[in-house]
């Protein structure tokens, strides 16, 4: 029986356990702490608490759960799709299932087996049933794209309708996908909080219907079906005919940014979410020397602060570097063309574990949040770099459930928002 004279930590001055909840070392323990008593819950979803423990601006590698297998190798083993693994500090035990795990509404309907097509602060859009779809396409004609959103902040799992397409919108990269966010396209703080947390849109690009042109297609929670296509951009006009070198957007302002080639140069596409006003900007580059090209093609990446920050990351296939250059006007989206300078910010260093030699790296995705790069070489052995550092661990064993995939897509979590969406519902204290 407890000693009634014992100190209690339910009596305790809010301060003294303000302190101890603030030391709590994991994320999930943290979270079952919180979801103990209404008191603890109350004091870790205060802006304040959260700010502490991540603070805004700042990397954190928590965030990371893990990664998504993107495009296979040629002559990979095991099924069609992608397969989940976790990071090695992921708050997912081992053999836990991401979206078993986060979204139990996707039960019985999607696997870990789908394909990820876009990922932004927990909302994963992926594509379903592409087997299925196959064989209906031999039979019928025209493609069905079968999309799904699933929230990993609110646990909700949301079928799109189909999107009908013909052959060539997937094919030799010329369609690409984006998922914002209710948050990412509302600038008004006071309304972004009456949000529904589950509330998103999502943004697809591909060639028209007479290959013409690259048409926009929308999708926006709570509509009934998919909107009209919308002109981004006439590739004859712009003289742009590669494909999308980065397939996946990443997000800034309500605007997404992709990666286009044009065999010589490359170019950043920028889509409004609220307006579907479309730009193109070249993207600066490191230059090459002579005919031999040292950096592979560019990653896009936004900085975790206020500013949101677009970067592009271009990383040497011979020097153990990277190279940071920095959009000057913050990656605003507008009703004018994105013409903000490129400018080379700094140099990433990379240290290897006890002086390991890197053959040829290749990135294969980039974490925003967790400030991290999924790096490969020739060996197919696989690193982590933390852009902060430098310092690069080796995971090959621990991700070798990669070793088919070219690409990935790195799962990362914005935990003071799960935090909130989870234990309050959404409702930021106000």
């Amino acid at each position: 029986m407890r000693d009634p004279e014992a100190p209690s930590l339910v009596r305790l001055p809010e301060h003294v356990v303000l302190e101890i909840l603030a030391r709590v070392p994991g994320v999930a323990d943290l979270f079952r702490c919180a979801a103990a008593r209404k008191r603890w819950r109350n004091l870790v979803t205060e802006p304040s608490f959260l700010r502490r423990r991540w603070p805004e601006g700042a990397c954190h590698c928590s965030s990371l759960v893990g990664f998504l297998g993107r495009e296979r190798r040629q002559g990979g083993e095991g099924p069609p799709g992608s397969s989940f693994v976790r990071a090695p500090w992921s708050v997912l035990g081992p053999g836990r299932p991401l979206l078993g795990s986060f979204v139990p509404g996707a039960a019985g309907l999607l696997d870990d087996r789908v394909v990820p097509l876009a990922s932004h602060r927990g909302a994963l859009l992926v594509r379903f049933g592409a087997e299925a779809e196959a064989e209906a396409e031999a039979e019928s004609g025209p493609a069905v794209d079968r999309l799904a959103v699933c929230n990993l902040l609110s646990g909700a799992c949301h079928v799109l309708p189909p999107l009908r397409c013909d052959w060539f919108f997937d094919y030799f990269g010329t369609s690409a996908h984006a998922v914002l966010t209710g948050a990412d396209c509302c600038p008004d703080d006071g309304q972004r909080q009456a949000l529904d947390p589950a509330s998103f849109k999502v943004l697809v690009v591909g060639v028209s219907d007479d290959r013409r042109r690259y048409v926009l297609r929308t999708f926006s929670s709570g509509e009934p079906g998919w909107s009209a296509p919308s002109e981004c951009f006439d590739p004859v006009e712009r003289g742009i005919f590669g494909p999308f070198k980065r397939r996946s957007a990443v997000v800034s302002h309500g605007t997404a940014h992709w990666v286009l080639w044009d065999l010589v140069k490359f170019h950043v596409l920028d889509v409004n979410a609220a307006n579907r006003h479309a730009s193109l900007q070249e993207l600066q580059t490191p230059p090459p020397a002579g005919d031999l090209a040292l950096y592979e093609s560019p990653h896009l990446s936004v900085a975790p602060n206020k500013a949101a920050t677009l970067s592009s990351l271009c990383l040497s296939s011979q020097d153990p570097q990277v190279e940071i250059w920095t959009r000057q006007d913050g990656g605003k989206g507008s009703d004018e063309d994105c013409g903000g300078d490129w400018r080379r910010d700094r140099v990433v260093e990379m240290t290897p574990e006890q002086n390991q030699i890197v053959d040829r790296p290749r990135c294969m995705c980039t974490g925003d949040r967790s400030g991290t790069l999924l790096i490969t070489d020739r060996c197919r052995c696989m690193y982590i770099l933390h852009l902060e550092s430098g310092a690069m661990e080796e995971v090959t064993d621990h991700l070798h459930g990669l070793r088919d995939y070219k690409t990935a897509m790195a799962v990362e979590i914005d935990w003071p928002a799960f935090f909130v969406c989870r234990l309050l519902g959404g409702k930021a204290h106000v």
